[in-house]
């Protein structure tokens, strides 16, 4: 039942305006109003109090009230008889209360007690009511707060409004939550916080369930195929080739994938990985196996360069299979286009040339797409299309915090890579004040001497509100006798590709750079990287950044110059390598958008979820709803409708 709020009891024509102002029409619409915040009038003894200690206290009115109505502020004082005490109050910008309160009134007060004068200045003070002592907040305009509280108690008894049940009843009796009715009511009309807390647990629970339900059927919705039927002996063979024995974390990420293989329905599976963790390896053998199926594979990257380094490394380690480069480099394009199409090459590796409408292939079975969030969803689908399978694998080196990832993939289809290969050495981070700029530029000439690379990395490339741009630091470069490179957005593709090039094979030089380095460039020499006002990026940006560097066995430096005091933030990156410790900070201190594409951004609007410190909610309502789609009874039902309608919804059915 949902009643029209005109109709309630104590709402006039300009409260309803107020409300209609909010969107709230109905009783349901009110009650779905949820308080933002919450105050505390839990009534404190006199006796425990500390000085200047915020308290509230109920007593009787003993005196009458007085006020100054000539000063600057208006002043009222009274005084209470709290127990057996006596106190004086203060009140200021109250006058309304000389009618409201008289000698013998029963009152409510809150405020700052002063233990050596016996006083409270009053934040707070009304007549005692019997409401709860915890007072809800809702912040709408031109409505008091105590108005709404009354209206809900009236709505609430009079059972003006009805609130369906959503979750099954056997998932709130495993968790001990509340219905949705009751737990509305611990909400707007708390007896206690902890009658608001198991309220918030419900509605977390309910929120992470039916983004589960959504998740859940979407991966079941995948497209049906047949089994890919690799050869595994030859895949064996491959990885005992290896120059290196994989790590734990490769392994397993590797078993993933072909288990994903072996289903009866194709997958979209990620697989992040630290910086320098060996992903690119994982992609190599799943790409291999398809392959021996005797289908094609297209890995996209999102730089030339990458794109390269890619093809040099496939080629190098896959010698039986025949290998393209697609990219706007490529010469021959027409033929190779045609020799993709008639299946003659095995894996084609490249840019965004891929998703070109003349870009076809025969039997597109399995398609990589490195550094995904690098690439618009449109980008991205229009390749995965072009395939007779929907089989995916995304690889990032932004390692997403582990919520995220569920958020966005589903708990089952995301391969975490933390172990690093052996021999890396892990890279030194030193935190430095702008003022000693000049030293960390002077200290990287040593290196530079030695013919190793180093990067100098910038917020902007010309900005008045950053202080550090390309054309300022140009300017402050000039002295340096190494060679210096300048890349940034501005420059054409071609330009950018000519420039990273130069700079690979130029010993000593150095490459100034906005965040475009973030990814994607692989330099074993490279061991010097300064990242100036370092306090505009993201801890996780700062760490891709750094990735860049320490890539062979030589010892290696990144600088943080910053003249902002944020040393909490900054300092954190000075004590870890570890990209997931650092991308969970900065979920808590930035947000998710920093972490996701736009196709994900709709899940995000949670009321209650926190993605920051939820996983363990999310972790049981995914299993729950796998639990409900393994249910023989769940597509017949009738108690499992109302879930059934919101599947068919999610999939558009």
């Amino acid at each position: 039942m949902e009643v029209k709020l005109e109709h309630i009891k104590g709402i006039g024509p300009s409260l309803l305006k107020h409300f209609r102002n909010q969107n709230i029409w109905s009783t349901y619409d009110l009650v779905l109003h949820y308080p933002r915040s919450y105050e505390d009038f839990t009534v404190r003894s006199l006796s425990q109090a500390k000085h200047l200690e915020k308290i509230t206290v109920q007593g009787t009115v003993v005196s009458p009230l007085k006020e100054n109505p000539y000063g600057k502020v208006h002043v009222i004082t009274c005084q209470i008889k709290v127990v057996d005490q006596v106190i004086d109050v203060v009140i200021f910008n109250r006058a309304y209360l000389m009618k409201q309160l008289t000698e013998q009134s029963l009152v409510l007060v809150k405020g700052t007690y002063h233990l050596y004068h016996k006083k409270i200045v009053a934040s707070y003070i009304s007549k005692v009511t019997g409401h709860s002592p915890i007072k809800p907040i809702y912040k709408i305009e031109g409505v008091y707060d105590r108005q709404i509280q009354n209206l809900m108690k009236e709505i609430f008894d009079t059972k003006q409004v009805q609130i369906f049940e959503t979750i099954p009843h056997e998932f709130l009796k495993t968790y001990h939550l509340p219905q949705r009715l009751k737990a509305y009511q611990m909400l707007h009309i708390p007896k206690s916080f902890e009658d608001i807390q198991h309220a918030e647990r419900r509605f977390k629970y309910e929120e992470a369930f039916f983004l589960q339900l959504k998740l859940v059927a979407n991966q079941l919705a995948s497209s049906k195929r047949l089994p890919k039927v690799y050869d595994i002996e030859k895949v064996k063979t491959l990885i005992r080739q290896l120059p290196y024995e994989l790590t734990s974390d490769q392994k397993q990420a590797t078993n993933d994938i072909f288990k994903d293989f072996k289903s009866e329905y194709s997958h979209i599976r990620l697989v992040q990985g630290d910086v320098g963790s060996g992903k690119t390896i994982v992609s190599l053998i799943a790409a291999y196996a398809v392959a021996t199926a005797g289908e094609q594979v297209a890995l996209m990257a999102p730089t030339t360069l990458l794109a390269n380094q890619h093809y040099t490394l496939f080629s190098s380690l896959l010698k039986d299979l025949n290998i393209a480069l697609l990219t706007q480099k490529t010469k021959n394009k027409e033929q190779v286009k045609k020799a993709i199409l008639n299946q003659e090459f095995d894996i084609v590796i490249g840019t965004q040339a891929l998703i070109e409408t003349d870009v076809q292939f025969k039997k597109l079975g399995f398609v990589i797409i490195d550094e995904q969030h690098k690439f618009g969803v449109d980008a991205r689908q229009t390749l995965i299309d072009k395939g007779h399978a929907k089989d995916v694998l995304y690889l990032t080196a932004t390692p997403i915090p582990r919520t995220l990832a569920m958020v966005s993939f589903g708990e089952s289809n995301v391969s975490v890579i933390r172990e690093k290969p052996a021999k890396r050495t892990p890279v030194i981070t030193k935190l430095v004040d702008q003022k000693n700029e000049q030293k960390v530029f002077m200290d990287i000439e040593k290196a530079l001497t030695r013919g190793e690379h180093a990067f100098i990395v910038v917020p902007a490339i010309s900005s008045e509100q950053v202080k550090d741009n390309i054309i300022v630091t140009k300017e402050k470069l000039k002295y340096m006798h190494h060679p210096l490179f300048v890349l940034h957005g501005q420059l054409s593709k071609d330009e950018q590709g000519d420039v990273m090039e130069k700079f690979r094979e130029t010993p000593g030089s150095v490459l100034l750079s906005t965040t475009m380095v973030e990814v994607g460039i692989d330099i074993p020499t490279a061991t010097q990287m300064i990242i100036l006002s370092a306090e505009h990026f993201g801890l996780s940006q700062l760490h891709q950044l750094r990735g860049r560097i320490g890539r062979g066995d030589l010892p290696s430096t990144c600088y943080l110059v910053s003249e902002k005091q944020d040393l909490e933030r900054l300092e954190l990156m000075t004590k870890t390598n570890d990209g997931f410790k650092l991308s969970e900070f900065d979920l808590a201190q930035r947000g998710p958008g920093d972490f996701i594409g736009v196709e994900q951004s709709g899940y995000l609007k949670f009321n209650f979820l926190e993605l920051s410190n939820d996983y363990n909610i999310l972790h049981e309502a995914h299993k729950n709803v796998v639990d409900l789609f393994e249910r023989p009874d769940f597509y017949t039902n009738e108690r499992y409708q109302y879930l059934r309608k919101h599947v068919n919804e999610s999939l558009k059915i």
